[in-house]
């Protein structure tokens, strides 16, 4: 018997700080809208705080979409405060309401090799700006 692929399998969520500044997650929806162009799951951008929805709201919304997966991809430089506490306690509250569900958490931006790579090439760029 051949398993069928649930296009819900694995879900991609970014998590963000969230900004007072509509504009400020402008680029945030460029990479959200780049990852839906190439990921076949549902694809989602959530904020900690002043924005939506929220991480427990996107979190809600993609298991009741039936993904039995989601990865989280922390839009954060370094592992500080949000994202050893605040998403750590997030997602755990998540997961005792939904214990079928497994959630895994990437590490943040910058501690990918290839993320501090591009950081570096834009830099030395000769014209970065």
């Amino acid at each position: 018997m051949v398993a069928m692929n649930n296009a819900c399998d694995t879900a991609i969520l970014l998590f963000a700080h969230g900004s007072r500044d509509p504009a400020w997650r402008l680029p945030l929806d460029a990479v959200l809208e780049q990852v839906q162009s190439q990921h076949p799951g549902p694809c989602r951008l959530a904020f900690l705080e002043l924005m939506q929805p929220s991480l427990p709201d996107a979190l809600a919304e993609l298991a009741g979409l039936g993904c039995q997966h989601i990865r989280v991809m922390p839009l954060f430089w370094a592992a500080g405060k949000h994202v050893n506490r605040d998403l750590i306690d997030i997602v755990a509250a998540f997961l005792e309401a939904q214990p079928d569900v497994q959630v895994e958490i990437a590490p943040p931006l910058g501690d990918n090799p290839q993320m501090r790579r591009a950081i570096a090439d834009w830099a030395l760029a000769p014209n970065p700006l």
